[in-house]
């Protein structure tokens, strides 16, 4: 186990590794949305099964196994569990090109979504562990801007092939990079310690003990309603927008997957990784402060995500969607550092996960799957740019609810570091 003063030096390198790894959670969890249209062209499913295979399939998988995996990590070695479990989700992935049809594209997204209830609960507990308090907002931010980056390259290099060699070519090319990545943390990553911030951080909670101290801490239950809210509406622009561009505004689809590459991964990026830094910078020390970055930003989101569906040229809908893709990478690094600051270590990975299984069952689950049910029943030329533009209207809830919670967290930056047991509920 190396050395407490090895960690402060490398931690930034290893908030690096994590950030690739959500790179390819998201890679592969969203490349799903560039090859909607020729799934739909080659095996005529509804809008409604394409929501269910984008986002519920995925949510089925993650949900089932998101606690048990929690509770895994709180007690075994998190790195080589996180690796195992980017193996897998890589693998499968590349295998859904040999998917036929609904039920085998259903299963390969389920099985993807269960070992990738992995990358929450690992990387946030690692980063409680790596980070003081006080940089934590802006560790979580470096990380989970791999979000962004995954998900830009999901729709520029999925755009770019499929438009060349077809949909199954696109699994191939996004499943590889993780195996490889997988078997490079076996050997060269190794486990921090626990924590060094609670004499008992090594001893883990029972999980009803967690379940009842999630519900009744202010800061860790509103940031996860916000979460599961913010959840479900990214979930449902990254599986839809390729096709409201390519259907409603005459884009080809490698050009879509360009201007949607360029919203989520460059500008979604840059607004992860700098989000962090800002709300560290606003809060000063006060984790209470730290509302006020995510708040604004999405309510900016609702306006931008409507005036798709109105967007006179195909330009204005391009800068609209640069404009989501600013707005969607703000909530991460805050709402998710005042959870874990809230939290004691010896939780952290259970929380991480009970954290993931709210944002994904009340979210990403049924996020994708409604804005197909509203399009097929508006019908027209516009159905799914108004029916994503009413899901995404839910984000001004998110934007109450962190404003909410966060301000709920005590007013000392090291809540959890202080304490040696269960923290007060606020």
């Amino acid at each position: 186990m190396p050395e407490a003063p090895t960690w402060r030096s490398a931690r930034w390198a290893a908030a690096a590794v994590l950030m690739i790894v959500y790179t390819l959670h998201s890679l592969d969890r969203y490349v799903f949305g560039v090859i909607i249209e020729p799934l739909r062209h080659e095996f005529h499913f509804t809008d409604s099964q394409l929501g269910a295979i984008g986002g519920t399939a995925h949510a089925i998988g993650f949900c089932v196994c998101v606690l048990p995996v929690g509770w895994l990590m709180d007690r075994t070695n998190r790195v080589k569990f996180l690796a195992t479990m980017l193996g897998i989700w890589s693998a499968v992935s590349g295998l859904g090109a040999l998917a036929t049809g609904y039920w085998s594209l259903f299963a390969m997204r389920t099985v993807v979504g269960a070992a990738e209830s992995s990358t929450a609960a690992g990387t946030q507990s690692l980063v409680a562990s790596i980070f003081p308090a006080k940089e934590r907002a802006s560790a979580m931010g470096i990380v989970h801007s791999g979000l962004a980056l995954g998900t830009g390259l999901a729709f520029v290099i999925g755009g770019f092939v499929a438009q060349h060699w077809g949909w199954r070519a696109v699994f191939l090319v996004v499943g590889l990079p993780g195996v490889i990545l997988a078997a490079l943390m076996w050997l060269r990553f190794p486990e921090p310690p626990k924590s060094n911030e609670s004499s008992d951080a090594g001893q883990a909670v029972p999980m009803w003990q967690v379940a009842k101290f999630f519900v009744r801490t202010r800061a860790v239950f509103f940031n996860t309603i916000g979460l599961a809210i913010v959840a479900m509406n990214i979930a449902s622009i990254w599986i839809w927008i390729t096709p409201i561009l390519v259907r409603e505004h005459g884009f080809s689809l490698s050009a879509a997957g360009l201007v949607v590459g360029i919203a989520a991964g460059v500008l979604k990026f840059a607004s992860t990784a700098l989000s962090g830094f800002l709300a560290d910078w606003i809060a000063k020390g006060r984790v209470d402060r730290l509302w006020v970055v995510p708040s604004c930003a999405l309510t900016l989101s609702v306006p931008a995500a409507f005036g798709i569906a109105f967007a006179p040229s195909p330009a204005i809908a391009v800068v609209l969607v640069f404009v989501l893709g600013l707005t969607l990478g703000t909530h991460y690094s805050a709402p998710k550092a005042a959870i874990m600051t809230a939290t004691p270590p010896r939780m952290r990975g259970s929380v991480a996960a009970m954290q993931e299984l709210v944002a994904n069952l009340g979210g990403a689950a049924i996020g994708p799957l409604i804005t197909g049910i509203i399009s097929d029943k508006l019908g027209g030329a516009n159905s799914v740019s108004l029916a994503l533009g009413a899901t995404v209207s839910l984000n001004l809830v998110a934007a109450a609810s962190f404003w909410f919670g966060i301000r709920g967290t005590s007013r000392s930056p090291a809540v959890a570091d202080a304490s040696s047991g269960m923290i007060t509920p606020r």
